[in-house]
């Protein structure tokens, strides 16, 4: 199998507080670190801890911190296919509190100058991933991968100008509690997204169950209760997982089961990779 991944890259920092900081207030924090992030860039490398060859096709850039996006990609063994055509990719600022939860703050792609792929980057492809964060790239994408049956994933984590336009062309939606579509009550989301032609269609309440409705079903499933340590990038890992599992074949609900066990974990060790430790720390100890 072979996954391929559209969208966002960063580089994160990570700073761990007790709690966020107020207007005009400083405080030290626990801990520092440099790394990878963006809910693409963080899907291909949990995909490829599963052994899903993602490649990844976003603006990541020369300059100092694309390179070091870069390294650390490969070095995950993540293909990239760089469509950058300026210095550096988003860079932002990531505040996780003792809860948890992170605060974050990022350039995202604004401004980015751009290419795009070459036709062939979806040959061999068993499942495509979209972020939203690149939108005319990633419909042209979408496009193409449902008219050869690739399965078309979306990462629907927040509402994006223009996203209606990509909705139609995704065969599996999951969207997060924030998201949101002007003028739709958030009841009939789901009902909606599988009405705009997805096969599957799905919805994160973070710790509480997931809803999801597959073949006209609909269906509750469970999340198990943990004491969450950090909550950055379990989303990401979670799309990243459902990807994977999808273009190996899987069955869609299925995939999804697997997914969420995955963020679960992903949530109870510290930094978005921790899972794959704890994983294989489970595996031994059978």
């Amino acid at each position: 199998m072979r996954t391929l991944m559209c969208g966002l890259t960063k580089v994160d920092l990570i700073q761990k507080v007790e709690v966020v900081p107020g207007a005009n207030q400083k405080i030290q924090s626990h801990s520092a670190i440099l790394d990878v992030g963006g809910p693409a860039a963080n899907a291909a490398r949990t995909a490829a801890a599963l052994g899903a060859f993602p490649t990844l096709v976003s603006p990541i850039g020369s300059g100092i911190f694309g390179a070091l996006a870069s390294q650390w990609l490969e070095e995950a063994g993540v293909r990239i296919v760089d469509l950058a055509s300026d210095g550096d990719p988003a860079v932002s600022s990531v505040l996780v509190d003792a809860a948890g939860a992170r605060s974050v703050v990022s350039s995202n792609n604004a401004g980015r100058l751009y290419s795009f792929p070459q036709p062939d980057v979806l040959e061999g492809v068993t499942a495509l991933l979209l972020d939203a964060h690149l939108l005319d790239v990633q419909i042209a994408l979408a496009r193409t991968a449902r008219g050869a049956g690739i399965p078309v994933v979306l990462d629907a984590g927040s509402y994006k100008k223009g996203i209606e336009s990509l909705l139609p062309h995704c065969t599996h939606i999951i969207a997060s509690e924030d998201f949101h579509l002007p003028g739709i009550d958030n009841d009939i989301l789901l009902e909606r997204l599988v009405w705009q032609g997805a096969e599957l269609a799905a919805r994160t309440h973070g710790g509480d169950p997931v809803e999801a409705i597959v073949g006209g079903k609909a269906y509750h499933l469970a999340v198990e209760k943990v004491a969450v340590v950090d909550t950055l990038g379990a989303g990401d890992v979670l799309h990243g997982a459902f990807t994977a599992a999808l273009g190996s074949g899987e069955d869609a609900l299925d995939s999804l089961g697997a997914a969420v066990s995955l963020a679960t974990l992903a949530v109870q060790g510290e930094g978005t990779m921790a899972w794959a430790e704890l994983l294989e720390a489970e595996v031994a100890s059978e």
